[in-house]
Order: structure tokens, then C-alpha cells, then sequence
């Protein structure tokens, strides 16, 4: 029946245990063809390349799932390696490509990207985590291929807003809420009142996709679901089109002297330097100012940038409160299991590195 248990969907669990999503059949669903009206498939004619692991809500949403809606062939790699997924891409003639930042990061780094056939591929997808711009710029002047981000969490079926396919780009935003699904922006410190058109505050949502809550966890459940609000705990803000931008996550945020600082800015700026490869920024704890960016980053081949000359060039593009106090160059940024930027394992790490 619709209102039956399809899936129980576990969180990264990146704060905690991992908590298990209630999600029905209609929730399910419902998000499938929510989906198809912002990224539309052709049927029986598309060939889909599965790179993430099928656990995570984003493999399943939009390589399983998607692959099912469109009666169209699943490639499924049993691990990710830039060699296999270039060569499969033009072997296999992969039209839909769904993957995150970065892997996107690690194929544009791989010696043989240049020489890879991309004239199959007609959309690649972004989710899981924030695409930096400097990232879609680069991948569509180098293959031809629109990146289309969108934005979700496993909470909400997982789809919330997409960039629609053949909508005008517009830079840093996730696109425009799916059908039947209404976002706003409330203040960070009682999320009741609504923020006007191009404040920062938390994203809540409605619609027929949030799931049921968490699976015997009544008190998460309680915090997450509030007057029949989905409170993300992701921070964003709308344009006067209605496009959502994500700007980070509300316990991200890095309080520098009393300002609000959120890492993102800082990681998109970086991204802009000719030399990174990735980048996070994270807040640590300071004695004199309570807390400060720090960021590592990781450089790509042949690059010699020292850690000043990036101070230097963050001097330049951004307020003084948000330079990052510390700058590491690392040979590899750790990651989660399902390669996103693991940033609890990154303050970790820089505090051992101070």
C-alpha cells in the first residue's frame, strides 16, 4: 500500500549514529516522478553510470531508481578508479552520468580525461555535496557536458530542488524547489520567522517526498519535523526567481570574533586558485577569538603553491575576519566511505597539525 515502509535509509551519521529514515512507498514515489519533471529521461534509450555505492541515498535515488523509471541499462563499478569510469563512459556510451564533486575533481586530475570520448554523454548530475562553480565551469568547457546540480538530504525522498534541464545556469544555485515542494528561509536561532528574499538563514521544507521520521527515534524525529516543516539544518538563501542557494551547514558555521563565517565561502574561493585540487575549510576552536577558520588543501600535479601565497590570495578575495588563520597543504583530504569531504575527520586533523 502507499503508505507501507519501502526503504529504511540511513544517514551518513557524521554527528552521531546513524539514523535510519522512514521512507514509504508514495514518498518514493511520488520523488521519482517529482524528479522527471526537472530532469527528464528518455526511455528504454538511456545508459546510466553508477559510481557511488548503492547504500547512499544519492546511488539509489538517481542511478538505481532513475535507471528502473526509464527502463534503461545500469552500468554499476564495484569501486571507483578515473581510468575505469573514463573508459566505461566512452565503451559503454553513458549518456547520464550522476556522481559528486569529487569524483568530478578526481577524473579532471586523471592524465587521461583529455582523451576520453564524452560525445555520448548528454547530462551529468550533481549531488550529495556542494559543487564548487569553479568545478562546473571547468568540466563543461573541457567535455561538452552540462553538470545539472540539485539539492537534497535523505530526509526529504531525497529530491528538494533541481537546475531544470535547458533552464538558464544561474551560478551557485541548486536550482528551483521540485513540483509540490515549498522551501523557505527562517532565522537560524527559533526557525519560525521567514527571512526575506536574499537573507542566509536554515532551509525547511513541505512536501509529499519528506519522509515519515526517523526509525525509533521520536526525539530526532520531534527536532527534525515541526509543524509540518522538514528542518534541513542546511543553510541557503532564495533569489527573487526562486532559485535556492546552498551556503553550508548550520553546524558548520564558524563564529570568528563575533561574525558569522561560513567555511563554503572560503572553500569556493580557493577553488578558484589555478593549483587546488580540493579544498576544506573547517572552524576550530581559538583561545583568543573562540573560534577560526583553518583549510587544507590539496594540490594538483606539478603545482608548487606554498601555504602563504594561498593566505595571500584569500587576503585578496575575501573580509579579513574570514581569511582562513591557517592554510595546510595535504596530499589527500579525508573522506567518508562514500567520498564526500569527511569535515569532522578534517578538524581532527588540523588540530593535530597546530
Amino acid at each position: 500500500a502507499p503508505e507501507d515502509f519501502a526503504t529504511l535509509q540511513y544517514t551518513g551519521g557524521t554527528t552521531g549514529l546513524p539514523k535510519g529514515v522512514n521512507i514509504t512507498h508514495h514518498q518514493l514515489a511520488t520523488n521519482l516522478s517529482q524528479r522527471e519533471t526537472g530532469w527528464p529521461t528518455r526511455e528504454g534509450v538511456e545508459r546510466i553510470l553508477c559510481v557511488m555505492p548503492l547504500f547512499h541515498v544519492y546511488a539509489s535515488s538517481m542511478a538505481l531508481h532513475l535507471a528502473v523509471y526509464c527502463k534503461s541499462q545500469l552500468n554499476i563499478l564495484s569501486r571507483y578508479r578515473p581510468d575505469t569510469v573514463l573508459e566505461c563512459i566512452a565503451q559503454e556510451r553513458i549518456t547520464l552520468l550522476p556522481v559528486g564533486p569529487t569524483i568530478f575533481h578526481g577524473l579532471m586530475g586523471y592524465d587521461g580525461f583529455s582523451a576520453t570520448d564524452f560525445s555520448s554523454l548528454r547530462v551529468a548530475y550533481s549531488g550529495s555535496a556542494p559543487l564548487p562553480e569553479e568545478t562546473l565551469k571547468r568540466w563543461e568547457e573541457a567535455t561538452g557536458c552540462p553538470i545539472l546540480e540539485g539539492y537534497g538530504q535523505s530526509e526529504a525522498g531525497p529530491v528538494v530542488s533541481v537546475v531544470h534541464e535547458g533552464a538558464a545556469m544561474v551560478a551557485g544555485s541548486v536550482g528551483k524547489p521540485l513540483i509540490d515542494t515549498v522551501v523557505e528561509i527562517v532565522d537560524v536561532e527559533t526557525g519560525t520567522n521567514v527571512l526575506p528574499v536574499g537573507e542566509q538563514g536554515e532551509i525547511r521544507l513541505q512536501g509529499p517526498q519528506v519522509m515519515s521520521g526517523y526509525r525509533n527515534r521520536p526525539e530526532e524525529t520531534a527536532e527534525a519535523l515541526r509543524d509540518g516543516w522538514l528542518y534541513t539544518g542546511d543553510i541557503g538563501e532564495l533569489d527573487e526567481e526562486g532559485n535556492l542557494f546552498i551556503r553550508d551547514r548550520k553546524k558548520d558555521m564558524v563564529i570568528v570574533g563575533g561574525y558569522n563565517v561560513y567555511p563554503r565561502e572560503i572553500d569556493e574561493v580557493l577553488y578558484t586558485h589555478p593549483d587546488i585540487s580540493e579544498v576544506a575549510a573547517v572552524g576550530v576552536a581559538d583561545e583568543y577569538r573562540g573560534e577560526v577558520v583553518r583549510a587544507c588543501v590539496t594540490l594538483r600535479d606539478g603545482a608548487s603553491t606554498t601555504s602563504d601565497e594561498l593566505l595571500e590570495f584569500c587576503r585578496q578575495e575575501l573580509a579579513k575576519y574570514k581569511v582562513p588563520a591557517k592554510i595546510d597543504i595535504l596530499d589527500e583530504i579525508p573522506k567518508t566511505t562514500v567520498g564526500k569531504i569527511d569535515k569532522s575527520a578534517v578538524r581532527e586533523l588540523l588540530k593535530a597539525l597546530a
